[in-house]
């Protein structure tokens, strides 16, 4: 389970980096979400053996924040920022702060929704979000 969710950390946060700090096209934002989309409901599928139940908040948020992020926040969010701006020339909407922070409340509501074993896709509202309207990634 650890691992599979560790698969999926990288190319998650990067998706939602871009559609929190980028205005990208319509059709690319389109696809960043269904990778979201993909991305977490791969994730909330996964279950602890043999209890067949969801793992603890901090496991959650440990793997898809603190472990890739966790110390190095700024500078680890400036590289990504920098590495889509130069793939995509395209400048972010939001700084380095921002978005670590923005990141950080995202993981903590999906951590903890993960762990009460709620669904994260029934009441996240990815597929009508708009890139500036990426606040309402956080109204669950």
């Amino acid at each position: 389970m650890q691992q599979i969710i560790l698969g999926l950390t990288d190319p998650l946060n990067q998706h939602l980096i871009k559609l929190a700090g980028f205005q990208f096209p319509a059709e690319q934002g389109q696809h960043f979400r269904r990778e979201v989309r993909t991305s977490l409901d791969k994730i909330q599928r996964l279950r602890i053996k043999p209890q067949h139940r969801p793992g603890s908040f901090k496991f959650y948020y440990d793997l898809l924040f603190d472990y890739p992020f966790g110390g190095v926040e700024i500078r680890n969010m400036r590289s990504i920022v920098d590495l889509i701006h130069e793939e995509c020339g395209l400048m972010p909407t939001k700084s380095p702060e921002e978005l670590v922070e923005w990141l950080q409340q995202f993981h903590n509501k999906l951590a903890e929704r993960l762990h009460d074993g709620e669904s994260v896709l029934d009441s996240y509202p990815i597929s009508s979000v708009l890139p500036c309207q990426i606040d309402k990634f956080l109204d669950w």
